[in-house]
């Protein structure tokens, strides 16, 4: 049988999947699914979804340059399709504004109201955060590190997106384009000045946060 490529680089016959991880990983990849499930019947008790307490989360965290829906898809992975449709109902529920962003056209910034900056210090996650700082700091830079290492292997997805495209919402899977996104989208934080379009790629930025140093304190 023809060998084919799949999708997560890996190689393999085609109609089969890649050999099982070892026992151990498998227990991990449970532990991570456990905690997620928690965080997900966290959300699911304020009366929002999981999907719309990441957006709020992200943007209130993303600096105003990412803060588009385009972005924002890219970061948790989704079409952007599916992330519009995420944004409109916060918009319909007045926790976030979208205003065109100067000097980029069509793009539509989402910013969060006042009533979205109430509701994000209300933050279900902030259980399992509150679980995280009683770790020991060691601890929990391997665990910042072990957590980037996963994400940065999933085969996640992504859309690529125009302005025009970030600038209405899609309708429609024949519409959504989409490609194998090759790692975390890098959201500069708020207090951080953008890179340059020219600057190198900054591997301190993972996510929301910065790169934790080893030698540094964890507060």
């Amino acid at each position: 049988m023809e060998s084919t490529p799949l999708p997560s680089g890996a190689t393999g016959t085609a109609g089969t999947a890649e050999p099982p991880p070892d026992r151990q990983s498998m227990a991990i990849a449970a532990l991570l699914d456990q905690i997620g499930r928690r965080a997900d019947a966290a959300a699911w008790a304020t009366g929002l979804h999981p999907a719309q307490w990441s957006a709020l989360r992200y943007f209130s965290r993303a600096g105003a340059e990412a803060r588009t829906v385009a972005a924002f898809a890219a970061f948790v992975g989704a079409s952007l399709g599916t992330s519009w449709q995420t944004v409109k109902a916060l918009i319909g529920k007045g926790y976030v504004t979208s205003n065109k962003m100067p000097g980029r056209g069509k793009v539509l910034r989402i910013d969060l109201t006042p009533k979205g900056r109430q509701r994000i210090a209300d933050d279900p996650l902030a259980e399992i955060g509150r679980a995280i700082a009683l770790l020991d700091p060691t601890l929990r830079i391997t665990l910042i590190e072990a957590a980037e290492g996963v994400l940065r292997r999933l085969p996640a997805r992504g859309v690529a997106a125009t302005a025009e495209d970030e600038a209405l919402p899609v309708v429609g899977a024949a519409t959504e384009a989409e490609r194998v996104r090759p790692g975390i989208h890098p959201v500069p934080l708020a207090s951080e000045p953008l890179p340059s379009d020219t600057a190198p790629h900054r591997e301190g930025v993972i996510g929301f946060y910065p790169r934790v140093n080893r030698s540094a304190p964890v507060e």
